[in-house]
């Protein structure tokens, strides 16, 4: 009878070893697939919830007015303290609210004309409220990164989109003629002064604002040496926050410092197609106009070839399913069509989820929704499997902002890009 039990312990342990390694691997695959795809996180949460912004105003209505500590000699706070603000549920204010705390700092105005850029304001932590009162409430702070003190302001957190994208690779050796440009009005705000110079991962404020720039534009930094002298181009920003006059701006990639006044000049996405042997052509990436405020890169329509040797269609699945909400055999049919004359081509699955669940999760989901198309594309259509490639984000580069159901579910879908000649 022992040795019967001692047997059944010794399977049972060895299965369970077996399933975790199982499931390690499947997750070492996934983490994989991510780290080593074209697009990287350009501008992340700490861009966007640890950096500053210039701004005319910002409503100061909830203001820490005490510490909910018993170390009543500390002045600065970081996570997991407690502390006290002077709104509670009669200000409509609910525990589990999430908060931005910020700090208030001097007016900003621009170096060249002295005119008013706003005044700064440096984000400095987001908090958490955990007990509510009539007219108070104490919130815990969580994923600071500045310390914070009693008189600092906070509003209610609106989480906002990273941007996971491919880097523009600006090659080319010359400015692009009519391009919308601007300059750096001030560099490194973060310690509430204007540094002399700014390098990579730091920020700097430009002079191009709403309307021109936003979230995610990227810009070319360049120097102008002299006026008889070809202008020095020093390296890409990407924009993290753009207000009425002016925009904070992330560097990406210097040859040297950023200095105050060098020349910034917008670039469209499509600027990575430049290459090294093409600075003499003029079919080069150039902004002629100012671009809205709501202008992307405008797909090719669903489903038909552009003109450019392109089909681009867009697959949706219901929540948590790998498996497309409609019948999709007339698009298949058409990828078929398309790449029968083709003696090159290339399918591109790029598999979406919405942001409910947790990220593992999500990238698990979205590989296993592209491989779903790749299969459907294999088995049913005759696709070689050596023509398609799968890419998978989980809810990383929402192509929709998740705000509501309906966008949601915009962005359970994998886009199929095929291209050929």
């Amino acid at each position: 009878m022992k040795k019967l039990l001692v047997f059944v312990i010794f399977v049972f342990l060895a299965a369970a070893l077996m399933l975790n390694a199982q499931d390690s691997k499947k997750i070492l695959n996934i983490q994989k697939a991510y780290v080593f795809l074209e697009e990287e996180m350009l501008v992340n949460e700490t861009d966007l919830n640890c950096s500053y912004f210039i701004k005319e105003a910002v409503p100061q209505d909830i203001r820490i007015v005490g510490k909910h500590l018993v170390t009543p000699e500390r002045q600065e706070f970081t996570d997991h303290d407690e502390l006290v603000v002077n709104r509670g549920s009669k200000d409509g204010l609910k525990e589990g609210d999430l908060l931005l705390v910020i700090a208030a700092g001097q007016v900003m105005r621009h170096p060249r004309n002295h005119d008013r850029l706003g005044r700064y304001f440096l984000k400095k932590s987001l908090a958490q409220v955990t007990c509510i009162y009539e007219k108070h409430a104490i919130i815990r702070l969580q994923k600071g990164c500045y310390p914070v003190n009693v008189g600092d302001f906070a509003i209610l957190y609106k989480p906002e989109a990273t941007v996971f994208e491919k880097r523009v690779d600006y090659r080319l050796c010359r400015i692009p003629a009519n391009a919308v440009t601007g300059q750096v009005v001030h560099n490194e705000l973060t310690l509430g002064f204007p540094a002399e110079i700014s390098a990579d991962t730091q920020y700097v404020s430009v002079d191009l604002g709403e309307g021109v720039v936003a979230k995610g534009t990227s810009l070319l930094v360049y120097r102008k040496l002299a006026a008889d002298l070809p202008p020095l181009i020093i390296g890409l920003a990407i924009v993290i926050h753009s207000e009425n006059t002016n925009s904070t701006v992330k560097i990406l990639d210097a040859g040297s410092d950023i200095r105050l006044g060098d020349q910034v000049l917008v670039l469209p996405k499509a600027a990575a197609a430049a290459g090294p042997g093409r600075a003499g052509k003029e079919d080069i990436p150039i902004v002629e106009t100012v671009p809205g405020e709501g202008m992307e890169e405008m797909p090719a329509i669903e489903g038909e070839a552009a003109a450019t040797g392109a089909l681009n269609i867009s697959v949706l699945f219901e929540f948590d399913s790998k498996q497309p909400s409609a019948d999709h055999a007339a698009d298949y049919a058409a990828i078929k069509d398309f790449i029968a004359d083709k003696a090159e081509y290339l399918v591109t699955l790029r598999g979406y989820t919405c942001s409910i669940g947790g990220e593992e999760y999500n990238l698990r989901l979205s590989s296993q929704r592209a491989e779903t198309i790749k299969n459907i594309l294999v088995s049913q259509y005759g696709i070689d499997a050596a023509h398609i490639e799968t890419f998978f984000y989980g809810e990383k580069d929402p192509q929709f902002d998740n705000s509501s159901e309906a966008e949601r579910r915009k962005n359970r879908l994998v886009k199929i890009e095929v291209n050929g000649k």
